[in-house]
């Protein structure tokens, strides 16, 4: 894949791409226009050659971390990750094996996997291919429209020169003239997100010829788009990671020190970072000013942040710049993490170069530090290299950035102020990092302030004290799931768009650190009840159990109360497990601080 994009002539693959689509062009437009054949193949001609090769540009290529002032062409810095669903593993992720599972895709993975970059990689994948014309659309931008998917989409066509008439581009799509690339989707505010997947059904109930692939982090509610099939990023082997270092524009005498190292033990030790790209590409950033690689999280964004401020040798020396304000490392720290919370707040991943100015000035009013607003902007952008000029607009090099200095803000404010925001930010618990960010750097709040009083109020609700029985268990799916729904084989379990009570109990069972309790849910065995019911849903076109109307004797909670599975009582007992370990681990915090506090008194 590497040479192929190596040697890709975007021309002449353009060129190639017209010769053999403009017939079936023409044809789809002669009850249209009223051009003929003649006139209109010169129009598509030129409508098309000059779409496609605006949009080879544009998204062909993209700024790395460690060049900023000029984007840079795709091979020169990427390595394709793999990908896989429930039944097929791609060991490097293309279009044409892609397509041929299912024309409707979804590419799901964690922060800094690097999806972003391969919905570019398979644009140039469908260029090369010649057979459906891309389109490309951030989803973030809907934050900040009210326009609806389809207008979207005839904005960014006519955005890069594909300027013909919505009845010819409408025609176009029902013919499965186009690939849709939507990157992004977790990017979207989760009202919005609601309705933009209902959007993204219903294009696909109108144009089922047109492929769509879709980008974001793990997320429940694209569950409802059931036609779909989830791709699973997959982790860098150790030879992708040294392939990625090596095309990496660093000092070179660090790189093999890295590289060497990468193929000792370090990649085998911290296999959790290093087979993260973004992640990797830190450490590259930091290897020079420490070697030691952090378990958590929190301190490994705080390395990086230390590493970019102080311009490390480790970037080549485009990025000797001097900051333009003299604030030091901590004071520069505090307002940045105002403005990340501001804009997280907004959800704002991208603003116009006004609107970080706003955020800063706003900064000003919070924090007892005086500094210009241009000059910290301009140091944000070319020196410290938290943000990224992209256009006429300005984003996060990495969206991981604003979660981090966000999570600084909430530990580093006032009790009440911390839980205020933390309370607020719930509903985004499993669609970032920030819960996860402040849960590493004050896991004694989060433990005692958030998760606690959630159990406390979980089991009151469902009424257990000790045991755990079906009528608990019963009350417990009702909270948690409105829907479960066998369908072309599989099960689904439907989350209430306005429960938080499904993520915050995700995010305790596969975070919150108390030891000797099993974590691992079996999802292989399934009783002979359950198996039919797939199987049944195959044949048919769903079988669906709405909760709310179920009662203990309904055969779906008795087979699924005595599972092993996420959806059975396991992770019930999972929570009053972890809540009966806080408390006793509460009382003997307590009891030691009276020890080392008043054994003199």
């Amino acid at each position: 894949m590497e040479k192929e994009l190596e040697e890709f002539d975007i021309n002449k693959t353009v060129a190639e791409f017209i010769n053999l689509n403009i017939k079936e062009f023409v044809n789809s437009g002669l009850n249209i226009y009223k051009d003929t054949i003649d006139n209109l193949q010169l129009k598509f001609k030129s409508a098309y050659t000059n779409y496609l090769l605006n949009i080879a540009d544009r998204y062909g290529k993209s700024k790395s971390f460690f060049i900023r002032d000029e984007p840079q062409e795709l091979h020169t810095f990427y390595i394709p990750v793999g990908i896989e669903s429930s039944n097929i593993k791609l060991n490097t992720a293309n279009l044409k094996a892609i397509l041929s599972h299912n024309s409707k895709t979804i590419i799901s993975g964690t922060a800094g996997s690097g999806k972003s970059i391969l919905l570019k990689y398979l644009l140039l994948n469908s260029l090369k291919d010649k057979k459906q014309v891309p389109i490309f659309i951030e989803l973030r931008d809907s934050n900040i429209s009210n326009k609806s998917l389809i207008d979207g989409i005839y904005d960014s066509l006519d955005c890069f020169g594909l300027h013909l008439e919505h009845k010819f581009i409408a025609k176009a799509f029902s013919l499965g003239h186009f690939i849709l690339f939507l990157d992004g989707l977790d990017e979207v505010t989760h009202i919005k997100r609601i309705e933009l997947i209902k959007e993204i059904d219903h294009l696909t109930k109108e144009f089922p010829k047109t492929s769509v692939i879709i980008t974001t982090r793990p997320d429940n509610l694209t569950s409802e788009l059931q036609i779909f099939s989830v791709f699973r990023t997959l982790p860098l082997s150790k030879d992708q990671s040294i392939a990625l270092v090596e095309k990496l524009h660093a000092d070179e005498q660090i790189k093999l020190k890295f590289m060497h190292d990468l193929q000792g033990e370090l990649f085998k030790r911290h296999s959790s970072f290093l087979s993260n790209p973004l992640l990797l590409t830190i450490m590259l950033l930091t290897y020079g000013y420490s070697t030691d690689i952090p378990n958590k999280l929190s301190v490994f964004y705080n390395q990086a942040f230390e590493a970019l401020f102080q311009r490390h040798d480790t970037m080549k020396g485009a990025y000797k710049r001097i900051k333009e304000t003299k604030l030091d490392i901590q004071d520069f720290g505090k307002i940045l993490s105002i403005f990340c919370i501001q804009t997280y707040d907004d959800r704002k991943i991208q603003f116009s170069r006004d609107e970080a100015i706003t955020y800063l000035n706003k900064s000003k009013e919070i924090v007892n530090i005086e500094f210009n607003s241009e000059a910290l902007l301009n140091d944000l952008l070319q020196s410290v290299c938290i943000l990224i000029e992209d256009g006429l607009f300005i984003t996060f090099s990495h969206r991981s950035f604003q979660e981090y200095f966000t999570a600084k803000f909430i530990v580093g404010s006032d009790t009440a102020m911390k839980k205020r925001l933390l309370i607020k930010y719930q509903k985004d618990i499993l669609d970032d990092n920030i819960y996860k960010l402040c849960y590493e750097l004050d896991c004694d709040f989060i433990e005692y302030e958030i998760i606690y009083p959630f159990l406390q109020d979980l089991s009151q609700q469902i009424k257990v004290k000790k045991d755990i029985y079906i009528s608990h268990y019963l009350r417990f799916i009702k909270m948690m799931w409105t829907d479960f729904q066998f369908e072309k084989g599989s099960f689904w379990a439907l989350v209430n768009s306005t429960c938080e009570t499904n993520h915050i109990v995700r995010f305790v069972i596969n975070n919150v650190a108390v030891d000797k309790i099993p974590r691992k849910f079996n999802f292989l065995d399934k009783s002979n009840w359950l198996k039919e019911q797939e199987e049944n849903s195959k044949k048919d076109d769903s079988i669906k159990f709405t909760t709310k109307n179920l009662t203990t004797k309904d055969r779906i909670i008795i087979e699924l109360y005595n599972e092993e599975n996420y959806f059975s009582k396991r992770s019930l007992v999972i929570l009053l497990k972890i809540k009966s370990e806080l408390e006793s681990k509460q009382k003997k915090r307590i009891e030691k601080l009276e020890e080392f506090l008043f054994k003199k008194e």
